[in-house]
């Protein structure tokens, strides 16, 4: 995603548009997260704190 969002940004007019700049940002922002396991880490251990016992 994040491959995919700065060839969009280097190979396309759609950066000019707030629309294209949205899903640049978008997709560069989820492909950073997806390559980034201690956020997913983070995530998975509140949403087992959030489990009632």
């Amino acid at each position: 995603m994040l491959l995919s969002a700065v060839g969009i940004y280097f190979m396309s007019d759609l950066q000019q548009q707030v629309s294209g700049m949205v899903i640049i940002a978008s997709l560069a922002g989820i492909g950073m997260v997806m390559m980034s396991p201690f956020p997913v880490a983070l995530f998975l251990q509140w949403a087992r704190a959030q489990s009632p016992d």
